[in-house]
Parts: structure tokens; C-alpha cells; sequence
């Protein structure tokens, strides 16, 4: 079988997204140089099956990422069950 029709069979453009390939893990094994080279020199995506199932993903890094929030990081995460600022009456022991 010529390499044209075997990367034709295995390898398709995925309708959901540009820049989105879908190549068979087998294929990505025998050819990762010239995919990696895809992925890096040509910002694709490339979505890797193992019998016409998705199993991983391999895309480009992201150069200058979002910087983390220190402030807000929790918000929406945290659910508050009772009053946090009246005392208990719980005696405590600092003795320990």
C-alpha cells in the first residue's frame, strides 16, 4: 500500500475544529518526528485513536500561559456550612 493511500486511510481532518488532525497511534509510533514537527513548526492538534477510538491528545505548548490568581483561585469551590466568626463555646486546650 503506497504512503499516500495508508495516511489518507488514517489519518482524516476532524470536522470539529482547524488545525485538528486525527492519526492512529501505529502511524504516530512509525512517523513521531515529522508529527511532532506538525505540532511544533505548525500549532496543529493532533487527536491520537487506537481502533478509531480517541485515546490522547498532542498539542502545542501554550508560549505565554495565563498567570495564576492568588486572590479568587476558590472561588465557587468553597461552600460555607455555618458561622465561621461566633465563638462556639467550645473550651480549648493550649496546654497541649
Amino acid at each position: 500500500m503506497s504512503p499516500e493511500r495508508r495516511e489518507s486511510r488514517s489519518v482524516r481532518e476532524a470536522a470539529a475544529g482547524y488545525g485538528v488532525t486525527e492519526v492512529s497511534a501505529s502511524d504516530l509510533k512509525n512517523a513521531w518526528h515529522e508529527w511532532l514537527q506538525r505540532v511544533a513548526e505548525g500549532g496543529q492538534t493532533l487527536v491520537v485513536t487506537r481502533y478509531g477510538r480517541p485515546i490522547a491528545t498532542l498539542s502545542p505548548v501554550e508560549e505565554n500561559p495565563p498567570p495564576l490568581r492568588i486572590f479568587g483561585a476558590l472561588a465557587g469551590r468553597v461552600a460555607l456550612q455555618s458561622d465561621v466568626v461566633t465563638p462556639t463555646g467550645e473550651a480549648w486546650d493550649t496546654e497541649r
